[in-house]
């Protein structure tokens, strides 16, 4: 049988990813899609460009931007290079039909298909380096995915684990005779300078310990030709347009200080600083980020801080000793919508079964009689304190443990529900407040699991999230509460609709529906301040926290790309707080 050439089994690979694209209907859990869009070097943007960018993020059809200028005198591969992660093929095509028109030449948009990619953190750094190399594949594409896989993985992931690198993704393009890239990110300067020496250290012992590596290293020249390399700087986007937010105006001329101690979510908190400073400048703000959420209210009631940005829901035990200093509560405010699935972004939950469970959605009171368990009755917040009520009370005859007691028949009816839950502190604290009315009590089958970078040495196999999902993957019975960055690495999962309560409509996980706050299951980024009841907030808290709740502040978050702004309605809500 005479082989096809390469050229020719790409033109016929491409058809058929083409096809199957356009024809196969959505399934329960979508995969997502991928497209770069490059400016060639020395070419100039069209108009608009980062607009759109940034519009398509916001709406949610576009769940990931990846924006870089070429930041070399010489030989760049590319002006600009940004790479678009879309939740599914269904919002590519959508974005095909709609907004594709707005990247006119001489930008080049090329869809493209994730050979490789690996992360130690989320990008939390205003001085990475990025270098993006191109090849020229001379083999199949499913050839290229095993030397991806076998050569190139191995290389980064030691690279992430000797601290220089932060994450790297390689990308085939779907196109005949298409290039692969490989975007690689490195933490600051200094990381980027030593990332040549480490790799100089992990080839011999590659070599000498992988053979796949080492295999492919024999013959990574028959595979592919080098192609260019360029160093290369993140640009952030602008903030979208929002015009049904309230614009900032100050209320006089502030002097003095303010002290924010606590979560530096994402860089936002430091640019809400230099935001604020820009319309008072006779204020010396100060921020001093803590590596966890837990300590930021105890900066309020020890007197070193103003301000406690928080990137968890603020636990009891957080809130009982500022209570016992002052005798009230702190204040909590909403600054930010928590992400859709994005790690670092204080996502949405996913509420998954196995593909083949009849079920399709679960309502909110359904979930806590699914994994909670019967109570004598619940924390609730009253005259400004944490007191316990029996009026959340319930019996063990309100406990859903059963499929047909939610409306499910056949074979599954009488089959106990088998759950599942991600435990990560803060992912913990919000299920219990926000389902479970502060109750620690869960169903008896709970099996908690966590990241596997989370699980002890040797403990993987058994609580890191992959293996749970796995689980219920195989496993009709079965019921899980995920983020879903994790769940989308799982076929053979489907993600429920979720309703806030009986009668009501159930909402889809989709970017769209956490932005706009439709999505019942999301989370919020919160600051806590000080403010006693019935008396006037601090001068200069007071008019920090309505920029950050204004247009210009709200702006900001949006820019920094992991939370979604709030929107008009629940923002007026956090506004009433200050008075």
């Amino acid at each position: 049988m005479n082989a096809i050439s390469v050229s020719t089994f790409r033109k016929l690979w491409a058809i058929i990813a083409l096809l199957f694209s356009i024809s196969v209907a959505t399934p329960a859990l979508a995969e997502p899609a991928y497209v770069v869009v490059k400016l060639p070097a020395g070419a100039t943007p069209p108009a608009g460009l980062a607009q759109s960018l940034a519009s398509w993020r916001q709406s949610g059809q576009v769940s990931d931007v990846l924006w870089l200028d070429q930041d070399q005198r010489a030989e760049a591969g590319f002006e600009t290079f940004v790479a678009l992660e879309f939740p599914s093929e269904v919002h590519y095509n959508e974005w095909l039909r709609d907004g594709r028109a707005a990247l006119a030449a001489p930008l080049q948009v090329v869809p493209v298909d994730v050979l490789t990619h690996g992360e130690k953190t989320p990008r939390d750094s205003n001085r990475s380096v990025f270098k993006v190399n191109s090849y020229l594949p001379k083999t199949p594409p499913e050839r290229m995915g095993e030397y991806a896989q076998g050569y190139i993985k191995p290389l980064m992931d030691g690279q992430i684990k000797a601290g220089v690198m932060m994450r790297y993704t390689m990308y085939l393009e779907r196109i005949p005779n298409g290039q692969t890239w490989l975007v690689m990110e490195y933490r600051d300067p200094v990381a980027f300078e030593r990332s040549e020496a480490v790799k100089g250290e992990l080839r011999p012992r590659l070599l000498q310990q992988n053979k796949s590596y080492a295999a492919f290293d024999r013959i990574k020249e028959t595979l592919r030709d080098d192609g260019t390399e360029t160093v290369a700087a993140y640009a952030e986007l602008p903030p979208p347009a929002l015009p049904n937010l309230p614009g900032y105006k100050p209320d006089g001329q502030l002097t003095g200080s303010l002290r924010i101690v606590g979560s530096e979510l994402k860089n936002a908190v430091d640019q809400l600083a230099e935001g604020f400073m820009q319309f008072h400048p006779g204020v010396k703000v100060s921020t001093s980020h803590i590596p966890s959420s837990e300590g930021g209210i105890a900066g309020l009631y020890l007197g070193v801080s103003d301000v406690a940005p928080m990137g968890d829901d603020a636990k009891i035990t957080d809130m009982m000793p500022f209570f016992n200093t002052f005798g009230y509560m702190p204040t909590e405010i909403s600054v930010a919508t928590g992400g859709y699935e994005k790690r670092g972004s204080l996502f949405a939950w996913a509420i998954v079964v196995n593909k083949d469970n009849p079920l399709e959605e679960i309502t909110l009171d359904e979930l806590d009689r699914v994994f909670g368990a019967e109570r004598t009755g619940g924390w609730e917040r009253i005259n400004n304190n944490y007191l316990y009520s029996a009026k959340y009370a319930r019996g063990p005859e309100t406990n859903i443990r059963r499929w047909s007691q939610l409306g499910v028949k056949g074979d599954l009816a009488n089959k106990e529900i088998q759950t599942f839950g991600y435990v990560a502190p803060g992912f913990a604290v919000a299920i219990e407040r926000h389902l479970m009315h502060w109750s620690h009590k869960y169903n008896p089958n709970f099996r908690e699991f966590v990241e596997a970078k989370q699980a002890a040495p040797g403990s993987e196999g058994s609580v890191a999230s992959t293996v749970a999902l796995e689980q219920i993957a195989k496993d009709k019975s079965a019921i899980g509460i995920a983020a879903l960055m994790h769940v989308k690495n799982q076929p053979n999962l489907k993600v429920l609709r979720v309703s806030p309560g009986k009668g009501k409509p159930a909402v889809a996980l989709t970017p769209d529906d956490v932005a706009n706050r439709l999505y019942p299951l999301i989370r919020d980024a919160y600051f806590y301040v000080n403010k006693a009841p019935d008396r006037p907030l601090d001068p200069n808290v007071r008019e920090f926290m309505r920029f950050v709740l204004s247009r210009e502040g709200q702006e900001i978050i949006a820019r920094v790309g992991y939370y979604y702004p709030l929107s008009a309605p629940y923002l007026a809500e956090q506004r009433k707080k200050l008075d």
